[in-house]
């Protein structure tokens, strides 16, 4: 799992060398130590559902069942819309080159000797790409030029991308900074004198004449497909699929390409032999009954079914609900660089929260230390008081955990945010319910005995429904007294860690309120971000 993969602009790369090179880089590190143990948990995966091979009835009625259940899907077909998926070319890298244009024709890549989030393709053509450690690239490449990454600056650019967008469809999706994905169904039936490579084609224009950097483009009746298309010429071109053609183009595509997917998933398909999506149909009796959870997604793709983009994940219903900061801390000299590490990304965020004219309601610090394992302390900001009279303290809920949101883990949250995006400051999700009570918790894997215990008094009360119990939440006095509570937490947590353990240093500010106009008012309910 542990290996580079083909990127656009990479045609006369020796990958199979390069991997070897990676492999022997990591020999003897806390990634590769990492690595082996994704790799248990993946083979121990693998068995357990291999083990129930044997239990896929081979009946005719069992059989009649999945294919009624594939005809099903096959009937509520609707490929009667047009979408368009443009993907930034080397966004990051180019943003680079567009603010200094001495650049333009070196190798550039954004990210650091620890690792790379990107690369232009002059530095592609050396074998340079994202999730490569810079130390490797420069062996690769040895006069490439790494710049640190300004999220910043490319979310300012992206901006100006996201509104030309919206002048196409005012409900466009954008899971990251450097992609998005237009409805334009609508937009040629107000235009009928225009094709959809028309549309393409002046979408291409109007993004360069605004930014002056290319994107590649994907066309099609379905989100999905116009994704996998959008990489098919790139850079700086377009691919256009014709609906009649959607099942013959999908069958060819490798199974990893799929989103929802997962390299787990992707892992325990290539064991079972399959790797093209042709594949999944031909091992539909076994996939059906193996992947309960999965198989409406699976065969859905695999029949070149449009799955559309829900409201919710539509850019202009987005509500941040989340504030994210994370830094590596291997080039730190002593103590002092980590505490000025720590307040240059407070300040960041601390500015962000009061722009969106918000309150956190949690605080989680997130600490990884050199094996990779996660430590996340969970801290509630705003103090609430229920029927009972309770009063949650600042003890912190912990949580340790192994498995890390690297370049090479995937998860449901961010399966679909680029590589390029790992390390952006501002993530949206949903929250599906209001209650403060709860920390936030992360996928854990083992916890100390301690945490487990602070847990067990911490939470008590937040096992018992909202419905059951009269909350009033109480904002802090002003927007400083909280700031100053976020700082003194963030910092009070590394007091009792080692400095020379400490990788990763982060915080995140979860569950965003609005700051009402009066800072007596309680909080109900229904301030929170739905």
């Amino acid at each position: 799992m542990n290996s580079l993969e083909f990127k656009a602009g990479m045609e006369k790369v020796d990958i199979e060398s390069i991997n070897s090179m990676l492999k022997q880089f990591s020999v003897g590190t806390h990634f590769q130590e990492k690595l082996e143990r994704d790799s248990k948990r993946t083979r121990e995966y693998i068995e357990s559902i291999l083990s129930k091979l044997n239990e896929v009835p081979e009946t005719e009625e069992y059989q009649d069942r999945v294919d009624t259940y594939l005809a099903d899907l096959t009937s509520k077909m609707d490929q009667s819309r047009t979408f368009i998926h443009i993907d930034m070319d080397a966004f990051y890298a180019n943003v680079e080159e567009m603010d200094n244009k001495e650049l333009v024709g070196h190798p550039v890549a954004v990210g650091s000797i620890d690792m790379l989030v990107t690369s232009n393709y002059a530095a592609r053509a050396f074998g340079v790409r994202s999730g490569l450690p810079g130390l490797l690239a420069m062996k690769l490449c040895p006069h490439l030029i790494i710049l640190p990454s300004r999220m910043d600056r490319y979310r300012e650019v992206s901006s100006i991308i996201r509104n030309i967008l919206y002048k196409y469809d005012k409900n466009y999706v954008s899971p990251s900074l450097d992609e998005g994905c237009i409805d334009i169904t609508e937009y040629l039936k107000d235009n009928e004198n225009l094709t959809s490579i028309d549309v393409a084609n002046q979408l291409q224009n109007d993004i360069f004449e605004e930014t002056t950097l290319t994107c590649s483009m994907g066309i099609s009746c379905s989100p999905l497909l116009s994704k996998i298309c959008s990489e098919v010429n790139k850079p700086n071109g377009y691919f256009y699929l014709e609906r009649q053609h959607s099942q013959e183009f999908i069958k060819t595509i490798q199974i990893k390409k799929l989103p929802g997917i997962g390299k787990v998933r992707q892992e325990l398909l290539k064991t079972l032999g399959l790797e093209l999506v042709s594949d999944i149909i031909e091992h539909r009796y076994e996939l059906y009954y193996l992947l309960p959870e999965q198989r409406e997604l699976l065969f859905k793709h695999a029949l070149a079914i449009p799955i559309f983009p829900s409201k919710s994940s539509f850019r202009v219903n987005k509500k941040k609900t989340m504030i994210s900061k994370e830094k590596n801390c291997k080039e730190l000299y002593d103590e002092k660089d980590l505490e000025d590490l720590m307040k240059s990304l407070f300040d960041k965020a601390i500015e962000m929260l009061k722009f969106e004219n918000k309150y956190a309601t949690t605080l989680i610090v997130k600490v990884q230390d050199f094996s990779f394992k996660v430590t996340n302390y969970s801290y509630q900001l705003i103090s609430s008081q229920s029927s009972i009279n309770s009063t949650i303290s600042n003890i912190p809920i912990i949580t340790t955990t192994t498995t890390i949101n690297s370049s090479n883990n995937n998860n449901n949250n961010n399966e679909d945010i680029s590589t390029e995006e790992r390390e952006c400051i501002i993530k949206e999700e949903e929250i599906d319910s209001y209650y403060l009570d709860s920390p936030p918790s992360s996928p854990s894997i083992s916890s100390s005995s301690s945490s487990c215990s602070t847990s067990s008094s911490y939470s008590s009360s937040s096992k018992q429904s909202p419905s059951k119990l009269k909350k009033t939440f109480i904002y802090p006095n002003d927007f400083d007294e909280h700031s100053e509570k976020i700082w003194k937490l963030f910092i009070n947590t590394t007091e009792n860690i080692s400095f020379e353990k400490i990788r990763c240093i982060g915080l995140k500010l979860i569950n965003l309120i609005n700051i009402p106009s009066s800072t007596s008012s309680s909080l109900s309910p229904d301030d929170l971000e739905n």
